[in-house]
């Protein structure tokens, strides 16, 4: 038999009923989540007008870039390691777990004195110090939550836990607007204990399902493991929000306006994050061969351009559902509808490197990008404002596709030479 009628066969014979089970499962859960998060931009964005709504999502990235610290890239070393080995992964996660507390409420003290020092003086230290802790530690430990039973294949539960969290917010945004008025300062305050809640509600629920190994002392050589998976988060948070305090210097609005297109984008995304987050633990495992998941990475790649397609057809109707103020929005859609595409082809192969365990090498990649992302927005938000914070996005994952795909190349040509 040829070679090419051999490869065929093996592609027919794989059968991909059960990842596309554990996708379409987690889509359920993830469609969940993208109504629910719809509806409280859509609430949000009419109870708070445009600039109310922009100083609430510059609060929200703000306290963002510390949740990847918060976490110590720990998530994704539980989902790596748990896939591969899943008879350590009670013991990882207790040590996680240990690490991860302190890390948090450090970060939470200084997201507080950053949101001080950047926002308006007139909301009080005490809501800005409740909204960073619960946000900060309930993000980040929902992320752990999350990844260890992704690690353990069941996408499902991932899912229940990532849509649990929007849902809880929903609730919580719909009691007090049932109550009177909304105001930016009292919302800020449902939200931290909406949050806080369904994170106690999740560790009871980690604890009791997953009876973590507690370690009698702390060892920071996992930390240090996981630093690549730290610098990465950070370096992704900080390319899609750091625009966001930089435009609200200008005015809280244009905040607001691209915080809702990336929403939108998000939204726009769903089945293909489903794939994706199914595809993650297979690719770790090593369960399919490299022609079989390079296929299903092309199949990805054709929904991604054809939903920023279909994206752009309906950007016209986002500002007329989210009312007056959000004029800009339907361009900025239309603008970031490639994204996507570009996304997933980074994080197939930034899985690609990770799986090498080249963690110095995927390191020095995140610190290049991350500072790439902070200069780019520097030079171009102040001088086009959200032109500028578009083409920022663009160009950042730009250069981590260059960077990524330059290592890759280099190793192949090292082991065709060896």
């Amino acid at each position: 038999m040829s070679a090419t009628p051999a490869a065929l066969s093996k592609l027919l014979a794989w059968r991909p009923g059960g990842y596309l089970r554990a996708s379409g499962g987690l889509f359920g859960w993830l469609l969940l989540r993208a109504v629910a998060q719809a509806a409280m931009v859509v609430l949000l964005a009419r109870l708070l007008g445009v600039e109310g709504y922009g100083l609430f999502v510059t609060a929200l990235a703000v306290s963002g870039f510390f949740s990847p610290v918060a976490g110590l890239g720990l998530s994704g070393l539980l989902l790596r390691d748990g896939a591969c080995e899943p008879e350590g992964l009670p013991r990882n996660l207790g040590m996680a777990l240990s690490l991860w507390w302190p890390a948090a409420l450090v970060s939470s003290l200084a997201a507080t004195a950053l949101l001080a020092w950047s926002l308006p003086s007139r909301i009080p230290l005490a809501a800005l110090a409740a909204f960073a802790l619960a946000e900060i530690g309930a993000a980040s430990f929902l992320e752990l939550a999350a990844r260890v039973e992704q690690a353990r294949h069941r996408v499902g539960a991932f899912g229940a836990i990532q849509a649990g969290m929007i849902l809880a917010r929903l609730a919580a945004l719909l009691l007090y607007a049932a109550l009177g008025a909304v105001a930016p300062v009292g919302w800020l305050w449902v939200y931290a204990a909406s949050s806080a809640i369904y994170a106690v509600f999740l560790a009871r629920r980690l604890v009791a399902g997953h009876r973590p190994v507690w370690p009698q002392k702390r060892d920071w050589r996992m930390a240090r493991e996981s630093f690549p998976f730290t610098i990465g988060a950070l370096s992704f948070r900080l390319q899609a929000e750091f625009n966001k305090p930089l435009l609200a210097r200008a005015s809280y609005g244009q905040a607001g306006s691209f915080g809702v297109a990336q929403r939108a984008i998000d939204l726009a995304s769903l089945p293909l994050q489903a794939l994706q987050e199914a595809l993650w633990p297979r690719l770790y495992s090593g369960r399919h061969s490299a022609r079989q998941l390079w296929l299903v990475g092309a199949v990805l790649f054709a929904a991604a351009l054809l939903g920023g397609g279909v994206l752009v057809l309906l950007a016209p109707w986002i500002a007329r559902l989210l009312g007056a103020g959000f004029e800009a929005t339907t361009r900025l859609v239309m603008l970031l509808a490639l994204l996507p595409a570009l996304q997933l082809v980074r994080n197939l192969l930034n899985v690609v490197v990770a799986q090498q365990r080249r963690q110095s090498v995927l390191t020095a990649i995140y610190l290049a990008s991350g500072a790439a992302g902070i200069l780019l927005n520097l030079w171009l938000v102040p001088t086009a404002g959200l032109h500028g914070a578009v083409a920022a996005s663009y160009l950042v994952e730009a250069v981590l596709l260059a960077l990524l795909m330059a290592v890759i190349l280099s190793r192949s040509t090292r082991l065709h030479d060896a």
